[in-house]
């Protein structure tokens, strides 16, 4: 079996976002740990990066085999469609990184969510695969929303990963409680809401008005922890690792994505679509980077680590597309 096929099957490139995530929750592991009494371990993320790389990029290989009928129908040059893998193959190869990453996150401490996002992953992509009618694909209204919604969930609780490592999965709901909790996660869950809603346009081209609306509700799902974060009474802030460096990277995140909008409203093409749903899982980066650096200035380096994740997947994604 020839290596670049696999690598394309489970779109590697995208692998430098998905640890963003790992390191941002880390800052905020990091940022909690106090509060909720547990005993902060950096070495933590030595399992949390291995199941973040199966469940993550399993997710992306299952997605080819879940999506195969479509795919041929629509002509997408995906490694099953083009014969470069077999069905069978592509399907061992996503269960076992699944199976990689469900061992690392119960080693972690997290398996249980681990073994949730497997089972939200396989239902987004049926609701996402839609119905083959003849030779055209059809995606009903109510799967079309739903699977934007399980997909954005499924980020939120990858985010979340290294604070149930921590704290414990069964705490998850009074975690939830906390606003820094409350907010990453629902930052980051509006976030990939928006990034989908754009790739729902990606086969066919449109959306114009859907565009307009990314753009606008970009900024307050950016920068709504960060406001919180600044306007907490009595907090002192590094100037430079806790708010400049980080408002930077988010301001720099908007302004890229909605340079990408802006060309795909004026031309909304496939292509240009795709930009900006590339653009926008790399840019999980800059967004975990900010987040991470606000949360946790006194460890700069899991916001380092995860802003470093952005060139990662740039240049990876110049040889592997990431969607």
């Amino acid at each position: 079996m020839k290596l670049s096929p696999v690598l394309k099957l489970v779109r590697l490139s995208a692998l430098p976002s998905a640890w963003a995530d790992q390191f941002g929750g880390m800052a905020l592991a990091f940022a909690m740990a106090r509060a909720l009494g547990y005993r902060f371990d950096a070495l933590k993320i030595a399992w949390l990066l291995p199941a973040s790389l199966g469940v993550y990029l399993g997710g992306m290989a299952l997605n080819d085999v879940m999506h195969v009928r479509k795919d041929r129908l629509l002509r997408k040059p995906r490694p099953i469609v083009t014969g470069e893998l077999s069905h069978k193959s592509a399907l061992f190869i996503a269960l076992g990184l699944f199976a990689l990453g469900i061992a690392a996150g119960f080693v972690a401490g997290c398996g249980p969510a681990l073994l949730a996002l497997v089972a939200l992953i396989a239902l987004y992509n049926h609701l996402a695969a839609g119905r083959i009618v003849g030779v055209d694909v059809q995606h009903p209204r109510a799967w079309t929303v739903a699977s934007v919604g399980v997909i954005a969930l499924c980020r939120a609780i990858h985010v979340l990963l290294p604070l149930m490592a921590f704290a414990g999965v069964a705490k998850l709901p009074r975690l939830l409680q906390r606003p820094e909790v409350g907010l990453f996660a629902g930052s980051v869950f509006g976030y990939f809401c928006l990034v989908t809603i754009v790739s729902l346009f990606e086969d066919s081209g449109g959306g114009r008005k859907a565009l307009r609306a990314v753009e606008v509700l970009l900024l307050p799902v950016a920068l709504a922890l960060p406001s919180w974060l600044l306007s907490r009474p009595g907090t002192a802030h590094s100037p430079i690792l806790g708010v400049f460096l980080p408002l930077a990277a988010l301001a720099a995140l908007l302004l890229g994505l909605w340079r990408k909008l802006d060309a795909a409203r004026s031309e909304p093409t496939p292509p240009k679509l795709g930009a900006v749903v590339g653009g926008g899982i790399r840019a999980e980066a800059m967004l975990m980077g900010g987040f991470a650096l606000m949360l946790a200035p006194q460890q700069p380096w899991w916001g380092l680590l995860a802003l470093a994740m952005f060139p990662a997947g740039a240049l990876l994604s110049k040889w592997i597309s990431p969607t």
